[in-house]
């Protein structure tokens, strides 16, 4: 999937579509965090309208989270950046991705509004959409996929409502899968995602110590979007400017170091057999498996010493030995 982003096109309106020589479209609305089995299950519905209509696929999103703007309780975190979102929506099947700035005004539209606003756009014609069967829009989610149905039928073109996935009893979601990252059950969260979930940041400075006394830098990485797991040790592979590592990853607060002044969780990337200043640069950290709890050790040394065993391990788990 690594650099699929830069062959994908973003704007953020049908209208700017045509200035790429796009002129007919069919479209899945959606918010698509995390783009799941289940997204993944609307867009499959999507690339065969598409065929069956000679059609680009695109992809119609919003950001930030509409619950930023308009719930009563704080919005979730997003488990990926709007980066990974398009790489992602283009792998299953996407060509061009609609990003539109959900605002306060934009919350308060009638669903007749919305349609009008964000699916209608002179020099494209629109021949189909796709949505959740419970996907909602509009003020206070009044509009629905009866009014969807309805602007089809009056517009001539395909309209599919697509059933929530459900294997086992347990629909799949974002909210269920950022539960399971945040307990640690990463396996169920790759099953619900289809994909190994991973963590994307900017690698910053830290407090340099991994690179004095324990003679293994890490890359602290500043995430402004993803779910972390529990405190401990993982296993981890890398993506550096389009290569890939394998890493160990350090998640939690450093207890051998005891900073009083410093308590916040933070994630450290070390990458095994590499040798190169990455600050400020995007590193990609794709969690393979758990390996132990994060502990305080006596001394430096003995710290030292655990991280020696833990990159073999690592290794180990990679098959990179």
């Amino acid at each position: 999937m690594k650099n699929e982003i830069d062959k994908i096109i973003n704007v953020s309106s049908l209208a700017d579509l045509s200035s790429h020589g796009i002129r007919q479209i069919v479209i899945a609305i959606g918010v698509f965090d995390g783009v799941h089995c289940g997204h993944q299950l609307l867009l499959n519905r999507l690339t065969e309208m598409a065929q069956q209509n000679g059609a680009v696929p695109v992809a119609l999103t919003f950001y930030p989270h509409p619950r930023e703007i308009i719930g009563c309780r704080p919005a979730p975190k997003l488990l990926i950046p709007p980066g990974k979102k398009a790489e992602l929506l283009h792998y299953y099947g996407v060509n061009a991705v609609v990003t539109v700035p959900f605002t306060k005004e934009f919350s308060v539209m009638p669903p007749e509004e919305f349609i009008h606003s964000c699916l209608k756009a002179e020099k494209i014609e629109l021949c189909g959409i796709c949505v959740g069967s419970n996907w909602r829009f509009g003020v206070d989610g009044t509009g629905n996929v009866k009014n969807l149905e309805t602007f089809a039928a009056q517009g001539h073109f395909d309209f599919s409502a697509v059933e929530e996935l459900a294997p086992n009893g347990e629909m799949i979601s974002s909210t269920q899968i950022r539960r399971a990252i945040s307990t640690g059950l990463l396996d169920k969260a790759e099953a619900m995602l289809g994909w190994r979930y991973s963590l994307t940041g900017i690698v910053e400075k830290g407090y340099n110590i991994a690179t004095g006394e324990l003679s293994c830098p890490t890359a602290n990485l500043n995430l402004k979007h993803g779910i972390m797991p529990p405190d401990g040790v993982y296993a981890a592979r890398a993506f550096l400017a389009g290569r890939e590592y394998a890493g160990a990853v350090n998640i939690g607060i450093s207890p051998t170091y005891n900073r009083l002044s410093d308590r916040n969780r933070r994630i450290e990337v070390h990458l095994i057999d590499f040798d190169g200043d990455i600050y400020g640069q995007p590193l990609e950290v794709e969690l393979v498996s758990y390996l132990r709890a994060e502990r305080s050790y006596p001394s430096y040394i003995e710290l030292k010493k655990q991280i020696e065993k833990d990159i073999v391990a690592v290794k180990e788990k990679l098959g990179t030995c």
